[in-house]
């Protein structure tokens, strides 16, 4: 399948730029911080698919020590029960249909607040992962895909979590881009033009990708 993939590279976002509204990195980052967008026409799951794995191949051939994952959580509070507790956020997606192939290295952690729960996770993804993981990010809003150094740790982030939205979610990104790694956001609804991803990093690290 045949895409095309229209990008666009914003070095420094606190600066007027056409990927990201500037306020945002204005209200909460010290240091400079550069995103790119990768968005497409065609509004299929199929398409986003596409960008995906155009994503997945550049981070292959321009940082191959990074390894890709899924962030995924609760966005609504789950009740407190016995069936919530047992099934956690893995096992309740794949009790709704969903399973993501070849995902390794599962993690996952539970925010307890206001009588409820919600769950937040890590997946390692794989190039198989792409085609099953499409429906899980347009129908999960609470997700990011992230690409980070091998030795990445997730567990502070899982313990606090996220809320889904870049607006929000600046502690995640800020931890992310701190250690060299780049948080991916799907975009984009069914009445917009264009969907596809928003990516936030160093610089350093989105120049090595889009060199």
């Amino acid at each position: 399948m045949t895409i095309d993939i229209q990008i666009v590279n914003a070095p420094d976002i606190s600066l007027t730029n056409n990927v990201i509204n500037p306020q945002w990195a204005e209200d909460n980052f010290r240091a400079v911080l550069s995103a790119a967008s990768f968005l497409v026409a065609d509004k299929s799951n199929a398409s986003l698919a596409g960008v995906l794995s155009f994503i997945c191949r550049l981070i292959d051939k321009r940082l191959p020590e990074y390894d890709v994952w899924l962030l995924l959580g609760n966005s609504a509070w789950q009740p407190d029960t016995r069936i919530v507790r047992y099934r956690k956020l893995w096992g309740a997606l794949k009790f709704r249909g969903y399973e993501i192939s070849e995902g390794s290295d599962s993690q996952e952690s539970v925010v307890e607040a206001h009588g409820g729960l919600k769950f937040f996770g890590a997946l390692r993804l794989s190039k198989l992962s792409i085609a099953s993981l499409i429906d899980v990010i347009v129908d999960e809003r609470c997700s990011y895909i992230v690409a980070t150094p091998k030795a990445f740790e997730f567990k502070c982030s899982l313990d606090v979590g996220w809320s889904g939205s870049l607006a929000e979610d600046y502690s995640l990104c800020c931890q992310v881009c701190r250690e060299d790694g780049l948080l991916f956001k799907q975009v984009g609804e069914f009445d917009d033009h264009e969907w596809g991803f928003i990516s936030i990093g160093s610089p350093e690290i989105m120049e090595k990708l889009l060199s």
